[in-house]
């Protein structure tokens, strides 16, 4: 079994795949004020929950957003599984870990490693000439170009980020959770501030993505992924030609069995 780690700023989405399938996903949340001995313990717990046996976990990767969380994350993952793990341990960053994919911006190290790992994934599952927009705590635009390469892309303040921004930053609006909604007038505080985010960020994949082809001087594949892109395959069904979900988890496998003779 091969244990996938995305470490973001929000959450830890943790995979578990058998003969290049998906079979388990859980999320928890990113807590730089817990241990590696807690992370353990959560786990486990989810481990345990689904009957999945730590010891035949020998293949691990990790993608991390927040350095401080990965060599947590990485002792925790030591502390159950059995010890040649540690000779099947990926971290992307790692100069011994390839990603064999161009990139062409000015400085590498600063691409966040999860845009790089979805562009990949891409690549392998869409071909070229790509638009990867993916919703997570920013919301990016990531641009594959027509030989596979990595152009640049797009950050932008993700969707919850918005609603807290507008609670915490004002006297009166409430905390809310995004919500689809049907009417661009909103005829409550919570629709007015639903609205504003659920329309502004559908306005503005459509009009960056424009801009972007234009940029480029061709056409490109859409791709949606990330925890919030259920919510917005609908309406934006129009302009993207693929969901997937999970992207980031299967360009991890792509990578590590890349990297790794014994593919899982």
């Amino acid at each position: 079994m091969l244990l996938a780690i995305d470490i973001g700023n929000t959450n830890i989405v943790l995979g578990i795949f058998v003969k290049q399938k998906l079979i388990h996903k859980w999320r928890l949340v990113s807590d730089d004020k817990k241990s590696a001995d807690d992370y353990a313990v959560d786990i486990i717990e989810l481990f345990l929950d689904q009957k999945i046996d730590c010891l035949q976990i020998n293949g691990c990767i990790i993608s991390s957003v927040v350095p401080v969380l990965t060599n947590r994350i990485t002792m925790a993952i030591k502390k159950f599984t059995h010890e040649s793990i540690a000779n099947n341990l990926m971290i992307i960053g790692d100069e011994k870990v390839k990603l064999n994919i161009d990139i062409k911006i000015k400085n590498k190290k600063e691409v966040g490693h999860d845009r790089l790992v979805n562009a990949i994934a891409g690549f392998h599952q869409f071909g070229n000439s790509l638009i990867i927009i993916d919703f997570g705590t920013a919301t990016t635009f990531d641009v594959v170009g027509k030989n596979g390469e990595y152009l640049g892309g797009i950050i932008a303040p993700g969707i919850n980020l918005a609603l807290k921004s507008l609670h915490d930053m004002t006297a009166q609006l409430p905390k809310i959770s995004i919500k689809p909604q049907k009417n661009v007038i909103g005829k409550s505080t919570v629709e007015a501030m639903n609205s504003g985010v659920y329309f502004g960020y559908i306005a503005m994949i459509e009009g960056m993505i424009k801009k972007i082809e234009e940029e480029l001087g061709f056409q490109t594949k859409k791709i949606i992924t990330g925890g919030l892109s259920d919510l917005f395959k609908e309406p934006l069904k129009n302009i993207v030609d693929f969901q997937q979900s999970d992207l980031t988890l299967e360009g991890l496998l792509l990578i590590y069995n890349n990297n790794n003779k014994n593919n899982f």
